[in-house]
């Protein structure tokens, strides 16, 4: 109980910052069910500090449900500046705005967002920039965070991450390459019956039935290719 009334009073002490109370907002309700076993008033302390130096990696920004940006963190700034430039301060750029706005609409008549697993993609050079919106309003606040990483590439190397073992990625990689059974058994330096073994356990572990099918879930699965695909069996 002491706990939760120091949180509460925390809350709205003079000395924190926009971020802080966020933050403190986002672990109101875990505090709260977690007080018996954490008497001591400074563990909440330690979460605000790794949840901050967490959300300064990521990039966020807290916004009103008008657009208008209420606070930064650096990161945010920094990935603002190089996807968006020049961009309003007090606002979010205006592509934001229109895919921001969008995600409120479907969230006040629906009440539901999309699944946070399928963010905004902006792309830029070999890089991308993800942004997801946390539905969830803060104190009439909304969060969006903004997350850059490297593009995917087709390689051999890249289709080992989708399970593949080494030779059945190279099989996969000269499919793509529009190379027969015949000529990839030439270029590894095995047999037709080797090459159509690896095939059958790529089918298996992607799900598919078909050479072209088997190439376009591998592209989708390394986000080259946008969108959903459903094979059919020929």
């Amino acid at each position: 109980m002491v706990l939760k009334q120091r949180f509460t009073v925390s809350c709205d002490h003079r000395n924190f910052t926009e971020c802080d109370r966020c933050i403190l907002n986002l672990l109101r309700q875990y505090l709260m069910q977690t007080d018996k076993d954490n008497p001591a008033f400074s563990q909440w302390k330690q979460i605000l500090t790794q949840f901050k130096e967490a959300f300064e990696e990521v990039g966020v920004i807290i916004v009103t449900p008008e657009g208008q940006v209420q606070f930064m963190t650096q990161q945010g700034e920094k990935l603002l500046s190089q996807y968006f430039s020049p961009y309003p301060l007090n606002s979010l750029p205006e592509p934001l705005q229109y895919w921001f706005k969008h995600q409120i609409l479907l969230f006040t008549s629906n009440g539901k967002v999309p699944s946070p697993y399928l963010p905004l993609h902006i792309e830029k050079g070999r890089k991308e920039l993800l942004v997801y919106l946390i539905s969830d309003l803060i104190g009439e606040k909304y969060l969006v965070l903004l997350e850059e990483q490297e593009l995917q590439s087709f390689s051999i190397s890249s289709l080992e991450l989708l399970g593949l073992t080494k030779r059945e990625a190279e099989v996969l990689f000269w499919i793509a390459k529009d190379k027969s059974n015949d000529a990839i058994a030439k270029v590894l330096g095995c047999s037709q019956g080797t090459v159509r073994k690896h095939l059958e356990h790529i089918h298996e572990k992607l799900g598919v039935q078909t050479r072209t099918a088997a190439v376009m879930v591998a592209l989708e699965k390394l986000g080259l290719l946008k969108g959903s695909f459903v094979a059919i069996s020929s």
